[in-house]
């Protein structure tokens, strides 16, 4: 699909903060045209697209059609925001191009990932096998622009004091909140590889700014990550992990996609089916309004005995009177797809991206959920609402396979797919017939009572095109999946060595301001809640060649996002309930804790193994947790007699230099 533009100067008004100097998006003249070609024949066919696109101008005033990603001096993340149906650019590792240089530029509370000159954090498509080489380059100019885009916190009437005290319940300490620095540094989210230098190193390494801090004592760093031929192919993911940094960058637009590829990407390719890769982002947090805004409406509290704080579990209790209470939370938070924004409820044709596919033809649609703390719940409906199947393929990266490695079936399915931040669903989409309509769509999801409002949203509207070729070979069907090993492979069969229970919790922060602090802790003899401490020793030690089975504990009045580096982990069951059959996840929902009081729960079993020796992150994927202190380090050590690289070996000796700053100084980081 090819579009000339013919601008016109409209006034634009964005969801997304724009930076002053930015120039405005203008409205476009759109004639289109679709190109098909085949045994040397070139087909050129005028397409009804005229209208859909000048509909972009839409009730928010969208207009989104002066989209130009070429990074300049004056523009450093490129002109406007991309038009509704927009796909970002490909960009191929291979012999040709082995190297992906990733500079970080910024336009006043705009972030971008530039690729060789596009500014739009382009989709990274590397084979399974491969080596992928990314050298990372910090440009940000004035990391205090970022703050912009965090939480302005209202002021107490009086100040709150810490939570007492009592016995037999888990000691709380208190966290501050994070000031942005402008440090960065990447992750791979979901890649099967060490988390040493020079791979999936996060805890330590990072690149300054170009103005402000120089604790990095560096502007550039070059990642090698050598990726395992075993590890699943399928969608993953980059973005920034400085810890106290996440929120404020990828809000600011840091994230992009990555599609690691395997046989069944070349059969597909070579059946003409095509794969089309969805990113939803986060605009705004909505827990950032000023204290002049509205309040947000109030959920009533469920009624929680005292009884609670007696839930089973090993070690002392969790202390759930003092929690977060159910009137502090509730608003909409603003998303977009493909850097588009997403307008709330069922909007009009016109305000929702414009999809197309050939009359009977079957595409693969990959779909990331890069938000900060938006949750998904998508689906495929007709124009009267009735859900359309799908056939799911994958889940965070993974095919969907049986523990011996064997694909699934791809069964049709009308059940929504409930995507947490951070996770990435794959399914197949068949046309719609000629003439009929259906919606992309993420449903309502209820997030806890002091968690934000998911409305139901429309993504896009979805059209068949009809087929014509000088050829009379119909389309071609889906090839069906191949057998493959994986590094995950058997993780059910493999025995349990040890089993823990952790345990989510959020509590108001003592003083002034009406901020949250949020813990995540195993509830073993002695231990606390303590926000993650970056010089702190690491919260749970393993050592390679075992498996464990976790039972993940949710005591907040809103759900979290369980996610640990470098493992995928299968779900045994949700709230006690088995999962059947266990999905092979690298992040999931954990359930609020209910009206009485009770935990939400996970259980879920991982095994680590060689490749993973050193220090693993795991967090909650609401990032403001994630960045407010509900995270710890797994330390992953060589088993008996496993000779350890050296770079390993420095990852558990040296001491972290990539600490946050928070408002009072404490934590700058320091070499």
């Amino acid at each position: 699909m090819f579009f000339f533009e013919k601008k016109n100067q409209k006034t634009f008004t964005s969801l997304r903060p724009l930076s002053p100097e930015r120039p405005q998006p203008k409205q476009s003249k759109v004639f289109c045209f679709f190109f098909s070609k085949k045994k040397s024949f070139l087909l050129l066919t005028a397409l009804a697209c005229l209208p859909a696109r000048q509909a972009l101008a839409d009730a928010d005033e969208y207009a989104g059609l002066a989209w130009n990603p070429t990074s300049t001096a004056a523009h450093p993340c490129g002109v406007g925001l991309p038009p509704r149906g927009d796909f970002a650019h490909d960009r191929w590792v291979n012999a040709r191009k082995p190297n992906v240089g990733l500079v970080v530029k910024q336009e006043g509370t705009t972030l971008c990932y530039v690729i060789d000159g596009i500014a739009e954090a382009p989709t990274i498509r590397v084979k399974q096998g491969a080596l992928l080489t990314i050298t990372l380059r910090n440009e940000i100019t004035d990391p205090a622009a970022l703050a912009k885009l965090l939480p302005t916190p209202r002021l107490r009437d009086t100040p709150l004091a810490p939570v007492p005290d009592a016995p037999g319940t888990m000691h709380i300490v208190p966290g501050e909140a994070p000031i942005p620095t402008g440090r960065t540094n990447l992750h791979v989210h979901g890649f099967a590889v060490p988390p040493t230098v020079p791979q999936d190193e996060v805890l330590m390494g990072c690149v300054d700014p170009a103005r402000g801090s120089t604790a990095c004592g560096r502007r550039e760093m070059t990642y090698r990550y050598q990726i395992p031929p075993d590890m699943p192919p399928g969608l993953y993911w980059y973005h920034p992990h400085v810890h106290g940094e996440v929120q404020a960058q990828m809000l600011a637009g840091l994230s992009g996609a990555i599609v690691v590829e395997g046989p069944d990407d070349r059969a597909r390719a070579q059946a003409g089916i095509q794969d089309r890769v969805f990113i939803v982002r986060q605009l705004r947090d909505t827990d950032a309004a000023t204290p002049a805004a509205a309040p947000a409406p109030v959920r009533a509290a469920p009624a929680v005995p005292a009884a609670a704080t007696n839930a089973p579990g090993p070690g002392p209790r969790v202390d759930t009177a003092h929690e977060l209470s159910c009137t502090q939370g509730g608003a909409v938070d603003e998303i977009s797809l493909n850097g588009a924004p997403v307008v709330d409820g069922l909007a009009a044709d016109k305000d929702i991206a414009p999809l197309s596919m050939i009359a009977g033809t079957t595409q693969l649609w990959r779909v990331l959920n890069a938000a900060t703390d938006a949750v998904l719940n998508l689906a495929l409906v007709d124009a009267q609402g009735r859900p359309v199947p799908v056939r799911l393929v994958a889940q965070d990266g993974a095919p969907v396979t049986d523990d011996a490695g064997h694909p699934a079936p791809w069964r049709p399915t009308t059940a929504p797919l409930l995507v947490p931040p951070a996770g990435r669903v794959e399914f197949l989409v068949t046309a719609p017939p000629l003439g009929q309509k259906q919606y992309f769509v993420t449903h309502a999801v209820d997030t806890g009572c002091t968690g934000d409002l998911v409305p139901e949203r429309r993504l896009g509207v979805l059209t068949a095109l009809p087929y014509t070729d000088d050829s009379d070979t119909p389309p071609a069907a889906v090839p069906a999946p191949t057998v493959q090993t994986s590094v995950f492979d058997g993780l059910l069969a493999q025995k349990t060595d040890r089993e823990r229970v952790l345990a989510f919790a959020e509590y108001p922060r003592p003083g002034t301001l009406d901020q949250t602090d949020f813990y995540i802790a195993e509830r073993r003899p002695g231990a606390e809640f303590r926000p993650f401490d970056m010089d702190g020793p690491p919260a749970i030690t393993v050592q390679a060649g075992t498996a464990e089975e976790w039972l993940v504990q949710n005591f907040t009045h809103e759900i979290h996002a369980f996610h640990i580096h470098q493992v995928h982990f299968r779900v045994l069951a949700i709230n006690g309930r088995a999962a059947e059959p266990p999905p092979l996840l690298d992040t999931v929902i954990v359930p609020a804790a209910d009206a009485a009081g009770a935990p939400g729960s996970v259980r879920i079993k991982l095994a680590f193994g060689a490749r993973d020796v050193g220090d693993i992150p795991f967090h909650c994927h609401l990032v403001d947790h994630e960045d407010n202190g509900m995270m710890g380090v797994l330390r992953v050590l060589p088993e008996p007699g496993q000779a350890i690289q050296k770079a390993a070996l420095d990852a558990l000796l040296h001491p972290r230099i990539c600490r946050w700053k928070s408002a009072s100084g404490i934590g700058a980081a320091q070499r």
